[in-house]
């Protein structure tokens, strides 16, 4: 659930909250939706509102908190649950892979209409080797003639004859976090990194990319395109987000299914 919400941080980011400066009857209050589904959790929902950077903007009299959210699913209208600030749920329907949702509800006189599927996990996903040791590094002692031994990046590979998109999300899951540099405390990394969306059948995963010792998940999404659209567009205002590739009409945001392997290496401390 953490690599995912670090998954959904990288795709929603700060452009699909703000507002470049316009005028305001340029400003439409349109709804921000976010969702990611995946196989064998209940299907939740997250509307919300832009920011725009402009005064006198005229928000609909919509409550966020209180739409008629519905799912459609084999047929069946389902009436998602308000959990407040935004968020919905179906405690009843589990996502399963290879399905479809559409999603409708209605904001500021339009129908909010969006579609997605689920895509199947990702399949014969291997990793060259299973751990890795690394030198620790910047603890005050001077580095050994000819510097340090690096190990050989990981490689990681899957099936994917029809190039569809995936993303690898690298995780430390140590309660205590081990830093392979010397970080100043403002300056620490996060306990994981992501690669960009690739349709490749594999990557590497370089050495000097770890910043913690300790067993890592690697994490392996099959991902739809309008994710990956979504992703390497992220430079975008949400006044200027047209989503080209995703299915949501009269909104922004993302209504998109995943799917996932995962694997585990450890990083261990090598002598210099």
């Amino acid at each position: 659930m953490r690599a995912i919400q670090i998954l959904a941080f990288t795709v929603i980011l700060t452009a699909l909250f703000s507002c470049e400066k316009e005028n305001t009857t340029q400003f439409t209050d349109s709804p921000i939706v976010e969702s990611y589904l995946k196989p064998g959790e209940y299907l939740s929902v997250s509307i919300s509102r832009q920011i725009p950077f402009i005064s006198d903007v005229i928000y609909s009299k919509d409550d966020i908190s209180n739409l008629s959210v519905s799912v459609i699913f084999n047929n069946q209208n389902h009436i998602l649950t308000s959990l407040g600030n935004g968020s919905y749920i179906d405690s009843s329907l589990t996502v399963t892979e290879g399905s479809t949702y559409q999603l409708r509800f209605e904001f500021n006189n339009k129908e909010v209409y969006a579609y997605t599927s689920i895509p199947v996990k990702p399949t014969n996903f291997k990793q060259s080797v299973t751990s890795i040791s690394i030198p620790r590094m910047g603890d005050g002692s001077s580095p050994p003639s000819g510097g340090f031994s690096m190990p050989e990046p990981v490689s990681l590979t899957w099936d994917n004859t029809d190039k569809s998109y995936y993303i690898v999300v690298i995780e430390n899951i140590e309660e205590t976090l081990d830093p392979i540099r010397d970080f100043e405390d403002d300056n620490a990394p996060k306990n994981m990194f992501r690669e960009a969306p690739t349709t490749s059948a594999g990557l590497e995963i370089k050495s000097m990319q770890f910043q913690y010792f300790g067993t890592h998940r690697l994490i392996l999404y099959h991902v739809l395109p309008d994710y990956a659209a979504l992703y390497n567009d992220n430079s975008n205002s949400s006044q200027s987000l047209t989503n080209p590739s995703t299915s949501i009409q009269n909104a922004y945001g993302i209504f998109t299914g995943l799917n996932a392997d995962t694997l585990m290496l450890e990083v261990t401390e090598s002598s210099k």
